[in-house]
């Protein structure tokens, strides 16, 4: 596995005054981890909405956005490795919480086991999106080594893009190697057993999403503190086309987690 070098910052700061809420309590960062083929931009446009309850912070994935210049992940050890890495190197003992959709929902379930593995202070929320719990078996058959065509053909099916992506060749050569990469990260992840998180959970995913409750049902078993479940309107993409009903439950789940936080550390000051 690749070694990825990164400036080193110290671990933990005391918590400042921009992280607090109007009322004084510290605000929850919130980080959030793209699905395959997108970049960190993706949330940009979540940072006004969530300011009131917390800091958004979008992290980038290698070989895309700023960090285009990156070798591909060779695997979710490789992936889950830089993540951490990135988390670690922004925790300054401020609250934090971390969102992840679709492949970053996967990404982020085997960040969770090493922060638990290697006793890194805990999040005060841990929300998956869009995906089912990490044991559900993948039913699909695997498209990252398909022909051309076929790749696309399969990724215009699945609403994550347009067919003029596919149509124009200075698009393409940035877009597919990144699609391409994520599926082989996606397609060739093998979960193992592990106990369950001590954290608390919460799951989502559109209606229309083709996971079943049984499978959104089946995180309850990956957490020895319950897990939250809701489905919201829409398909596998719902937060595209109704972003504020989204924001309105991650709000909820970031203010209860935060009033868990202060409590937890002895009560409001």
């Amino acid at each position: 596995m690749r070694h990825r070098h990164h400036a080193r910052r110290p671990l933990f700061r005391p918590c400042g005054s921009d992280h607090q809420t109007r009322n004084g309590e510290n605000r929850v960062k919130l980080f959030c981890l793209p699905y395959a083929g997108a970049s960190a931009a993706i949330y940009m446009k979540w940072k006004k909405t969530l300011e009131p309850v917390a800091e958004c912070v979008p992290l980038e994935l290698a070989g895309r956005g700023v960090r285009s210049q990156e070798p591909f992940y060779e695997g979710m050890e490789d992936a889950s490795e830089d993540v951490l890495e990135q988390l670690t190197r922004r925790m300054d003992g401020t609250p934090y919480a971390v969102f992840g959709h679709s492949m970053g929902g996967m990404i982020l379930y085997e960040v969770a086991r090493k922060i638990r593995q290697r006793m890194l202070p805990p999040p005060s929320a841990l929300i998956f999106s869009g995906r089912p719990a990490p044991d559900i078996p993948r039913a699909e058959a695997p498209i990252h080594e398909l022909p051309a065509d076929e790749f696309a053909e399969k990724i215009v099916a699945m609403g994550a893009t347009s067919k003029e992506i596919f149509s124009m060749p200075a698009l393409m050569n940035v877009f597919v190697p990144v699609l391409r990469a994520d599926f082989r990260l996606v397609e060739t992840y093998r979960y193992e057993e592990a106990e369950p998180l001590p954290w608390r959970l919460t799951a989502i995913a559109g209606t229309e999403e083709k996971w079943t409750d049984a499978e959104l049902e089946a995180w309850h078993r990956h957490t020895s503190e319950g897990c939250r479940i809701a489905r919201l309107p829409g398909g596998h993409f719902y937060w595209q086309h109704d972003a504020e009903t989204l924001h309105s439950h991650l709000i909820d789940v970031l203010q209860h987690a935060n009033r868990t936080e202060t409590f937890a550390r002895g009560g409001l000051e």
